[in-house]
């Protein structure tokens, strides 16, 4: 983490305010993320010293905002208000001023917030003009503010102007100076301009564009005091104290225009995307995209997420230590994907499912214990599972395949089962032209128009999961079955358990729990349906980090048929240290092939101080490949590694009429980096 914070700080936070230095009658409003502050100021002191000054001199308006940048609307509004008192709380500390105003964390903005904002005793936000037009104000109406409130509760609202923002620093300044003119031509009086700091520097190819050749930014900030005459910065308190309310405006739920292309469906998101780049499209301004809570119907492992944080937030009111865990889990790029990697990277999701289960911990029993339930956890309108002990918790998914999909061993507070499936996203239409492209970016175009490829190639990594990627998930395969086509998702499937409701019964005796996950289903064999059911018995002991899985396979149908059992492990990456080791020898976590037969298997990965076990009753041939998916980041398309997959694989002939009982074991430990001495 040190490391990138260290580069954005070097090549976009550092140099901009280096440059605005330079000019004294220049006035801004910054906003930094709470964790990204609190690591200026242990790690940057200059910087901020720097920053005092500037803010004593009258040149910054400091903004508040959620601490660990949480998307407001999705959190209990208690955690609401404490995130934003947390965070004023530390810009007063270090600028001796409390914020007024604060910044909107990727302006998803719903229309109870104005509520919930004022009473943390904040006076006005930001949010996109898309807000604005979406209910009829015109372009010449978004000059200045506006008066919102929900029950009775008031916040002034500022609409950013999106034209500003493809134009800065994107544009060339005579083509900035040309939208300002326009808007004073048109009658505004004040024009607002607000987004990401990193464009300035951190964006592919914007740090020799702004800084090092083109020089944009102290070229921007020369033209403005030379244009003062008639082109003032301004902060926004001094602006209210001036400028009367446009007016009283209600605004409904609303992102910034790319952000409502990227929570729809994916084959929506690209027919949305294909009509709003098209300038020729009239009446643009009412073209509505998707709604930003719909990432948690897109993403389920984002939803998962979600509401083990909104469980454990009410479950931990009043304990100070596990809501700390719970706000940083709250960081809102792990639960969304766009432009930006977010929940597509593994350390994201990692970090939140880490804290997520350090406040577990901190709220479960002091005592070894042991427990288990039916409930609904995920608000689907089907049951999961879930035991619990000291050192683990794993939820099953019975609705679909009585599969294992979360998993978190305590002591290293790793949920190693952070999956993520292999999907189609909208933007793969453009992986050929990517990887064909020469282009590079220029520091012309906006994060928003590059297509560039980080490697060639990518177009044969795009393969689409038809189910989640978890573990004791039920293959029953035809004898043709290859591991290749099983990797491309491209076979067929003649058993009816990957997806299919699993009845379920928790058994608990004194020293343990038992969950037992029944499927009576079938085995296709050309137009006929044989019946076969799979019973999978998993029994955890009290304090223990490990459980066993006692299957029983039962059938009235001649011939054999291969079972698998698909495991998939999800590791912060899959090379370095980390490796799969069985009785055979020792493969990379990247490896893609079928290994030879065995019965005990050990996964390493020091960066998570963890090692897990799978023990097999008997010993099986070995399906493996590592789940990469090809995404969409800042920097271009890019290769993932998101989990290794490992399925043991038995041949099953139930023809004598006698059922099949197989046994594995999972279990865990830790693993700790190696001294580098």
């Amino acid at each position: 983490m040190d490391h990138i914070l260290e580069e954005a700080c070097t090549r976009s936070y550092m140099p901009f305010f280096y440059a605005l230095e330079k000019f004294p009658g220049i006035k801004v409003n910054i906003h930094f993320t709470g964790f990204l502050f609190a690591w200026l100021k242990e790690h940057k002191p200059d910087y901020i010293d720097l920053l005092k000054a500037l803010h004593d001199r009258g040149q910054l308006e400091v903004l508040s905002g959620g601490m660990y940048e949480p998307i407001l609307a999705l959190l209990p509004e208690d955690d609401a208000l404490a995130q934003i008192e947390m965070h004023r709380d530390l810009m007063e500390e270090t600028f001796g001023v409390r914020p007024r105003g604060m910044w909107l964390a990727e302006r998803v903005y719903e229309p109870q917030l104005p509520k919930v904002i004022a009473q943390a005793g904040i006076q006005y936000t930001i949010i996109d003009d898309n807000h604005f037009k979406s209910v009829g104000l015109r372009d010449e109406e978004l000059y200045g503010y506006y008066i919102t409130e929900y029950d009775g509760e008031k916040l002034l609202v500022f609409p950013g102007l999106e034209v500003l923002r493809y134009a800065i620093p994107f544009k060339s300044v005579e083509k900035v100076h040309e939208s300002f003119r326009g808007i004073k031509a048109a009658g505004g009086d004040v024009a607002i301009f607000g987004d990401d700091g990193e464009k300035f520097g951190l964006w592919p190819g914007t740090y020799d564009y702004v800084y090092e050749k083109e020089h944009w930014l102290e070229s921007f900030f020369r033209y403005l005091a030379e244009n003062a005459s008639w082109l003032e910065t301004v902060t926004f308190s001094d602006y209210i104290k001036e400028a009367s309310p446009r007016g009283r405006i209600y605004l409904s739920c609303e992102s910034y225009r790319e952000m409502e292309e990227w929570c729809l469906p994916a084959l929506r998101a690209k027919e949305y995307g294909d009509l709003l780049h098209d300038e020729s499209l009239p009446y643009r301004e009412f073209f509505k995209g998707g709604y930003y809570r719909h990432f948690l119907v897109k993403y389920s492992e984002a939803n998962d997420m979600h509401k083990r944080m909104m469980r454990l937030s009410k479950a931990a009111r009043g304990n100070v230590a596990a809501k700390e865990h719970i706000y940083m889990a709250q960081a809102n790029d792990s639960y969304w994907h766009g432009v930006f990697g977010g929940l597509y990277l593994p350390h994201l999701r990692a970090s939140v499912w880490h804290h997520l289960i350090e406040a577990g911990k901190i709220l479960d029993p002091k005592e070894p214990f042991v427990d288990g339930y039916l409930e609904d956890i995920n608000l689907d309108g089907h049951d999961e599972a879930v035991i619990r002990t000291s050192q683990i918790e794993a939820s099953f998914r019975l609705n679909e395949g009585g599969v294992l999909y979360g998993l978190d061993y305590k002591p290293s507070s790793v949920n190693v089962m952070a999956t993520l499936k292999r999907r189609y996203e909208g933007y793969h239409e453009k992986i050929k032209e990517a990887v064909s492209s020469k282009s590079q970016a220029d520091g012309t175009q906006t994060i928003h128009d590059m297509v560039m490829a980080k490697e060639e190639g990518l177009d044969r990594y795009l393969h689409y999961d038809w189910y989640r990627r978890a573990s004791l998930v039920d293959h029953v395969l035809g004898m043709d079955a290859t591991l290749e086509a099983f990797y491309r998702c491209e076979y067929p499937e003649p058993g009816d358990f990957v997806k299919e409701p699993y009845r379920a019964e928790i058994k608990k005796e004194k020293m343990s729990m038992n969950l037992v996950l029944r499927r009576d289903g079938h085995f296709r064999q050309g137009d006929m349906n044989f019946p076969l059911s799979i019973e999978k018995r998993i029994s955890v002991a009290k304090a223990a980090s490990e459980f066993t899985a006692d299957y029983r396979l039962a059938g009235e149908f001649n011939g054999p048929f291969l079972f698998g059992i698909e495991f998939n492990f999800a590791f912060l990456g899959s090379g370095g240290d980390r490796y799969l080791e069985t009785e055979r020898g020792r493969y990379a976590l990247a490896d893609r092939g079928v290994l030879e037969a065995a019965a005990n298997l050990k996964f390493h990965d020091p960066y998570q101080n963890i090692e897990v076990f799978l023990e097999l009753g008997e010993a099986a041939q070995l399906w493996t490949f590592p789940v990469e998916v090809v995404s969409l980041s800042e920097s271009g398309f890019e290769r993932n590694y998101q989990s290794t997959m490992v399925m043991p694989v038995w041949q099953i002939d139930l023809s004598k009429g006698r059922p099949r009982n197989i046994r594995l074991k999972v279990r865990f430990g830790q693993a700790f980096m190696s001294d580098p001495k």
